[in-house]
């Protein structure tokens, strides 16, 4: 359908009914029909991802009663690439103009892989395995304490080189320490000294402690805890976020996370009791294959 659609006018494919309202097709519209057009057909491999958007996925734009649209997908072994491509081609082109009413200028079709998950490996040959990495961790909690003593190193050689250089001579002035230890002799057994040594080794022993004590992990794995590739908190937020705002009726989302737990502030101008179920249902979704899952924790604002 390459004539101009009854009812549609202007630049951006916006059609007019009088007092009754007017219908805009979206580029994210048009996306999803050559989307769900390609994952019906059989030669196309679904696959997920979790930090950009999964395959099969589309670019479309919509200039007034026209659009180009490009669609990025695998294909299963062993169909035929140029043929497949073909088909896909027709298959998104008379999806697009049978529901949307616009003209398709262009439509390419781009294979970005060949899943071969279902072929066994007949060669014999030992196929070299990733190896995992050790799970991030956060730092020692002791490492405050290194820092302080590593400093306190510091100033004690600068104060034995003044010594040094007033004894030889080298520098003008008393000795610090003379002035501040010579009357050790003079010292007794004063009460304050046996809580002072019991408080010293508990010191001693907390840092013992700490410098030993299990590291606790910072990062989410992802596709299992095979060690592969690792996420952040504030990432699993950020996925959460971008999936929430994908949802009908949501206007604007605020995400906060932690290992354990993933908090959402929705703000919709629908029904709260369905937007929060469809946010939850979305955002499980997104999050199915972190490990461990947040508990996630849905706060619903009205506008």
């Amino acid at each position: 359908m390459d004539g101009p659609v009854p009812g549609v006018s202007g630049p951006s494919a916006i059609a007019f009914g009088g007092d009754r309202g007017r219908l805009e097709i979206a580029q994210r519209a048009v996306e999803r029909i050559v989307e769900i057009t390609a994952r019906r057909h059989p030669a196309v491999s679904r696959q997920s991802a979790v930090l950009r958007r999964g395959l099969p996925k589309a670019r479309a734009v919509v200039a007034g009663q026209r659009v180009r649209v490009s669609l990025e997908t695998a294909i299963t072994w062993p169909h035929p690439l140029a043929e497949t491509a073909a088909d896909l081609r027709e298959a998104i082109t008379s999806a697009v103009e049978d529901l949307t009413g616009l003209g398709v200028d262009r439509a390419d079709v781009t294979i970005t892989t060949v899943d071969a998950s279902q072929v066994e490996e007949s060669s014999g040959e030992a196929v070299a395995e990733a190896v995992a990495a050790k799970p991030p961790v956060a730092g020692t909690a002791v490492v405050w304490f290194g820092i302080v003593g590593a400093f306190a190193l510091i100033l004690a050689g600068c104060v034995a080189l003044r010594e040094m250089a007033v004894a030889s001579g080298l520098m003008d002035g008393t000795s610090w320490l003379s002035r501040g230890f010579g009357r050790t002799a003079e010292l007794e057994p004063a009460g304050w000294m046996v809580p002072a040594g019991i408080g010293a080794a508990a010191v001693g022993l907390l840092l013992l402690v700490m410098a030993f004590k299990r590291r606790r992990r910072t990062h989410h794995a992802v596709n299992g805890s095979d060690g592969l590739v690792w996420v952040r908190s504030t990432d699993v937020a950020r996925l959460a976020t971008d999936s929430a705002r994908h949802v009908d009726s949501v206007t604007d989302v605020a995400g906060r996370s932690k290992r354990k737990r993933l908090g959402l502030v929705v703000t919709t101008f629908g029904d709260p009791v369905r937007v929060s179920a469809d946010v939850t249902a979305v955002v499980e979704e997104r999050l199915r294959t972190i490990t461990p899952v947040p508990r996630t924790r849905i706060a619903v604002r009205e506008e």
